[in-house]
């Protein structure tokens, strides 16, 4: 799976007060958490579970052209203090059902924990392509 132009931003949002804060505002160890939680998430995205392959195959029906654009996907993220993920919603998929397929899939295993007293969720923007199954010999 390519993920052109996938970005990680750590803009956490405290639920409690609606305090935002941008990517470039917030500690370094923050920002280091989100490209790791973001490195994470490609990795399910890119493996050959059965989730990762039903995503894939509905990205391949998506795109039906070379010239396609990435789906672009809004991720919030929140993040328990043992690096579960708790909650994962999701915008910039119109199908019902592969929200739920991509939720399912990055709430599966650790990705370590969180710095202290990080704010939640994290924000998360990837952009996603289907393989080129024809690079890939399949």
């Amino acid at each position: 799976m390519v993920f052109a132009g996938a970005e990680a931003k750590a803009a956490p949002v405290a639920p409690e007060s609606g305090e935002y804060r941008s990517a470039t505002a917030v500690p370094e160890a923050w920002q280091v958490f989100a490209r790791q939680l973001q490195q994470r998430f490609e990795q399910q995205l890119a493996g050959d579970s059965e989730g990762a392959r039903r995503i894939q195959d509905y990205l391949t029906r998506r795109d039906r052209g070379a010239d396609a654009p990435a789906l672009k996907v809004a991720l919030r993220a929140w993040i328990l203090a043992d690096g579960r993920v708790d909650r994962i919603e999701v915008d910039g998929i119109d199908d019902a059902m592969m929200r739920i397929e991509l939720r399912a899939l990055l709430m599966d295993g650790s990705i370590g924990a969180p710095p202290p007293a990080m704010l939640q969720p994290v924000h998360l923007r990837l952009s996603l392509r289907a393989k080129d199954r024809a690079r890939e010999g399949k």
